[in-house]
């Protein structure tokens, strides 16, 4: 059964943990902080401590596997540079997961929509359903967009730190929101075992984080047409 290290940085939280098992069922070591301003301290000594506590050394991790955003700037960043150290070291898989999908991972309901504040008065957003065999199916590529266009199925449940900044009448669940933070390196290994059983892993050499806002540095002049289109 592999064991699988996950690491989640990409928004306003950091997660690490080690699952274990074909889909990923079973949480060796698993620890978690909110709104840490200093993922990237936080990042190696949480991984030191969940492989203590998981009971397992490097050599019996079979995949490393992160959270490649999109999200923060930074937070992407120490996630992708922290995974492919250690797949450098470890000489191990590295495998790249789409962070909204980890978070609908975690949910366990029919439909999902994970909406991720993307600042700028913007959101990530993506929707997912889960298939009979348990397993994700993507409705839609992440996007970026303002959050009065994303667009949510009925029935579908609201998750993730901008799911508040949409219009009524798409009311977020906050208790599925933090329930979902809190085991979002459990979705991204879920993700990766997948992806592990199909032999898709990522070269640590072209490792990379997802940016979906390609273009966050504005001109003046863009500045002040968007000034102008608000007014």
């Amino acid at each position: 059964m592999p064991s699988i290290l996950a690491i989640e940085t990409s928004a306003h939280i950091g997660a690490v943990a080690i699952l274990r098992g074909q889909r990923c069922e079973e949480v060796l070591a698993a620890e978690f902080v909110r709104d840490d301003q200093k993922l990237s301290a936080w990042v190696l000594p949480a991984i030191e401590r969940v492989l203590v506590a998981s009971g397992l050394t490097a050599s019996a991790i079979d995949a490393i596997a992160f959270g490649a955003g999109p999200g923060s700037f930074t937070g992407v960043r120490t996630a992708c540079a922290t995974a492919q150290s250690l797949a450098y070291a470890w000489q191990r898989p590295l495998i790249t997961v789409d962070s909204l999908e980890a978070l609908a991972e975690t949910s366990t309901a029919a439909a999902v929509c994970v909406v991720l504040d993307a600042r700028m008065r913007e959101v990530f957003s993506a929707s997912f359903v889960r298939r009979a065999d348990g397993d994700l199916q993507r409705l839609a590529a992440t996007t970026l967009s303002a959050p009065d266009a994303v667009v949510v199925a009925p029935g579908a449940v609201l998750i993730g730190s901008g799911a508040h900044l949409l219009p009524e009448p798409h009311v977020s669940n906050s208790t599925a929101s933090a329930h979902s933070e809190a085991h979002w390196a459990h979705g991204v290994a879920r993700v990766a075992a997948r992806k592990l059983a199909r032999g898709e892993s990522t070269d640590p050499m072209h490792a990379e984080p997802l940016y979906v806002r390609n273009n966050v540095a504005l001109t003046e002049v863009e500045r002040q047409r968007a000034r102008e289109a608000v007014a």
